[in-house]
């Protein structure tokens, strides 16, 4: 996707940041200038941020039925989402992969994943722990509409229907005609993801969108007694078909996009999708994600439906070692995450799973006890959820540059002013001097801050941490770090900054800022 004029002079100039270079040899310092304006756009709403999840990965996550729920996980997703009911997806790749067994049947030869009532128990508990409104792919691949049909009413009944915001039919059908739905081997099936064997695929190659409309509007009549959601694409030719769906007495009700900043399966190094550190930290990775698709969005809207990127993360493909498992994750979620608001995003799930180069979290357990690693990604989300509190209203922001660092702020309902600063360098700090309107008080700093982009651990905002593992969900006081909260004073009415290299900070102001 490719930045239009229009967002390259707007959404780039109008949501910026400052930077100052200081190389480590040079005591060189550019001094930018950052204002802060009136309300724009929508409110941020409570569940806009939620986490994507695969329909494999829950029991690891949760917990298996008769035990309680990891409240490791729930603590980690009170983090996110304080206020609300969090909307969690349960779907992806594995939505077509999974099915709800039915006696006498045969298993669809691309399945790899079997529901149980033991499996529903499990979500079931997890929702009512956190009081989730969940998102449920239903298989659409297998083409087989009674299998989906029959899925779709189990998964209904034995969840419940108040947990669940919408079903969705399939996922990414794009790649239908382009990954295997299953291989073959001396005449026998195995699973798709083998590197041996013959592929097969489930739709030709010919498969476009006005197929998987079709397909899509017969899945509308089976799936009775919810809304709906989709198409859950990442093409722009694939969504523009969603329209004929869009009407004020719809079932779809949710609008849904996939997006990643980079591409795991481009191997050209000169390529601005390759999948490495500086490309994750360009404006073309964060700004770039509803590139081609606002008029669907204004759609969307215009017939009550809501618009959410239901599954989102810095590089597709299942990400990248050295890329997306570092700090420089987390400084591109945050820029990414208001960026996509400006453009009318209702709601993001950040996608993760066990084991994951983009994962947001691992759990185990030890002696009988719940812990979790928390990656640096996760870090940008709680800072973002700091920035943007539930109810807040993005800022107009106007910058003298935009080179390697972003601003971003909002005006919460408790009627404070927060300063979003993101230093996006890998090797210069930044000074910036910001004016927020006619605010004279001191106001709160806190950093988020690691070793360097690359760093996979050590991450700390506000000086706390999660540490090596964390037994609790909880940030605490970093053992080697210096306090990370400071307050800062204003010199006629401009608050003046430096961040380190690859850092963020969150500037905090007042009532009446």
């Amino acid at each position: 996707m490719l930045v239009t004029a229009r967002r390259t002079a707007a959404a780039l100039g109008a949501a910026a940041l400052l930077l100052a270079a200081t190389g480590s040899a040079a005591a060189r310092a550019a001094v930018f200038h950052v204002s802060v304006g009136a309300p724009q756009g929508r409110r941020i709403a409570p569940d806009y941020l939620g986490l994507a999840l695969e329909y494999r990965s829950l029991p690891g996550f949760v917990g298996s039925r008769g035990a309680a729920v990891n409240p490791v996980l729930t603590q980690l997703i009170h983090n996110l989402v304080p206020r609300g009911r969090p909307v969690l997806r349960i779907g992806g790749q594995s939505t077509d992969r999974t099915w709800w067994p039915v006696r006498g049947t045969r298993r669809p030869l691309g399945v790899t994943y079997s529901l149980t009532p033991r499996w529903t128990a499990s979500v079931r508990a997890l929702a009512q722990a956190v009081n989730a409104r969940l998102i449920l792919g239903v298989g659409l691949e297998a083409n087989r509409p009674s299998l989906a049909a029959t899925e779709a009413r189990q998964l209904v009944s034995r969840i419940g229907p108040g947990y669940i915001a919408a079903l969705e039919p399939g996922n990414e059908p794009e790649l239908y005609p382009e990954t295997p739905w299953y291989r073959t081997l001396h005449g026998a099936p195995i699973p798709w993801y083998s590197h041996d064997g013959v592929p097969v695929y489930a739709r030709p190659r010919k498969y476009g969108p006005s197929e998987f409309y079709g397909e899509f509007s017969r899945a509308l009549g089976l799936l009775r007694g919810l809304p709906v959601a989709g198409p859950s694409v990442g093409r722009v030719p694939w969504l523009d078909g969603v329209s004929r769906f869009l009407a004020p007495s719809s079932r779809v009700k949710m609008v849904t996009w996939h997006a990643y900043g980079l591409n795991q399966c481009v191997t050209d190094r000169s390529s601005p999708a390759y999948p490495s550190v500086p490309n994750l930290l360009s404006l073309r990775a964060s700004r770039n994600l509803m590139d081609g698709i606002s008029p669907v969005v204004a759609r969307s809207h215009g017939v009550g439906a809501t618009f959410r990127i239901d599954e989102m993360n810095s590089v597709t493909c299942n990400g990248r070692i050295g890329v997306s498992d570092t700090f420089a994750s987390a400084l591109w979620v945050m820029d990414a995450l208001f960026a996509v608001a400006t453009d009318g995003v209702d709601g993001v799930n950040i996608h993760t799973f066990d084991e994951a180069a983009n994962g947001l979290f691992d759990f185990d357990r030890v002696a009988g006890q719940w812990q979790a690693i928390v990656h640096p990604l996760y870090y940008g989300l709680m800072m973002f959820a700091q920035a943007a509190p539930s109810g807040s209203r993005l800022l107009r922001i106007t910058s003298d540059a935009q080179d390697h660092v972003r601003a971003w702020a909002t005006r919460g309902p408790d009627h404070r002013t927060r300063v979003l600063l993101i230093n996006d360098s890998l090797r210069d700090r930044a000074t910036v001097e910001v004016r927020a309107g006619a605010a004279t008080g001191r106001a709160s700093l806190s950093w988020l801050q690691a070793r360097s982009a690359y760093a996979k651990q050590g991450v700390t905002l506000g000086g706390a941490s999660f540490g090596a593992r964390t037994a609790t969900g909880v940030l605490a006081p970093a053992r080697v770090a210096p306090a990370r909260v400071a307050i800062v004073a204003p010199h006629a009415g401009v608050y003046r900054v430096t961040l380190p290299a690859a850092s963020a900070a969150l500037v905090t102001l007042g009532p009446g800022a």
